[in-house]
């Protein structure tokens, strides 16, 4: 669909400073680099955010372009132009989140058996990243009742990722999440209240060789202070970040990738003990952004 836009006013005062920009700019062309955040006449006049996943971008406007119109108001959900992106990532890699779990094939069994003495015994040990793998042990010893069977730490923790930038908005980001899918025994023992999540960003880093954050900066961000479990976020659209800098995360010229910012959410199950027994639950958390004052 053909879409009109607003052309700013030119004055033969304006057209000459363009154009001496223009032949400055001719000389360092070969080292400059510039992006979407600095050359989009609405990014530059009315603000905007950029979602990117490692190789493409999406961007979230508050110009209304239905309309040909500035701007939405303040506390409406920004307007998404490019819808390029992918998923989310699995913090410090560009690789899918969606891809990050263990399949069925992947599971153990723990084999609990009674020894002589009337005590229990173990012969599978998993290491405690919730599959099967090099890592696992076969031996045997024994388990009295003050055993207590759990996962380790590192394997309760997961964490996945998206960049962002903006440039001239003040925005938010907000969260729902639900419960796709629950299985067996977590039915009755596991609910979205026993998941905590925290969220944080990465002003600068490098994921599998994605260099970001040079040109950046944290965009004043602030955290919720009452969002601690997905439970909180079951409401429509809680707001678990707010970036308050008005001209934006990035800070100037230069290629997307360093003028992006890195956006975490950690979530961390319970500990596990043999008595919530089996299943699986499956959530989807899905994130918004919102033009703030």
């Amino acid at each position: 669909m053909a879409q009109d836009y607003p052309i700013p006013p030119i004055n033969k005062r304006s057209l000459r400073a363009g154009l001496a920009l223009f032949f400055v700019g001719l000389s360092f062309e070969a080292a400059a680099q510039t992006s979407f955040l600095d050359t989009d006449f609405f990014c530059q006049n009315f603000g905007c955010v950029v979602v990117h996943d490692g190789q493409n971008f999406d961007v979230y406007d508050n110009f209304r372009f239905s309309t040909n119109s500035c701007c939405i108001p303040f506390g409406a959900q920004m307007i998404s132009f490019f819808t390029r992106a992918g998923e989310t990532n699995q913090t410090g890699t560009t690789q899918r989140a969606v891809n990050f779990r263990p399949d069925p094939n992947q599971s153990f069994r723990l084999g609990i058996l009674q020894a002589a003495n009337g005590n229990a015994e173990i012969s599978t040990f998993d290491d405690g990243d919730g599959f099967l793998d090099a890592g696992d042990s076969l031996t045997r010893f024994t388990l009295s009742t003050d055993t207590d069977i759990s996962l380790d730490s590192t394997a309760r923790s997961y964490s996945h990722s998206i960049f962002i930038s903006s440039r001239n908005t003040r925005f938010s980001v907000r969260a729902q999440a639900e419960i796709d899918n629950v299985t067996g025994d977590f039915a009755q023992t596991l609910s979205l209240d026993d998941i905590a999540v925290d969220v944080d960003v990465t002003r600068r880093g490098n994921d599998d060789g994605f260099d970001f954050g040079t040109r950046s900066n944290r965009g004043g961000s602030t955290f919720s202070s009452t969002v601690n479990t997905l439970e909180d976020l079951t409401s429509s659209q809680v707001e678990i970040a707010e970036f308050r800098r008005f001209a934006g995360i990035r800070t100037r010229t230069g290629s997307i990738n360093q003028q992006l910012i890195r956006l975490d959410l950690e979530y961390t199950m319970p500990d596990y003990d043999l008595s919530m027994g089996l299943g699986s639950l499956d959530a989807t958390v899905t994130l918004d952004f919102f033009r703030e004052p």
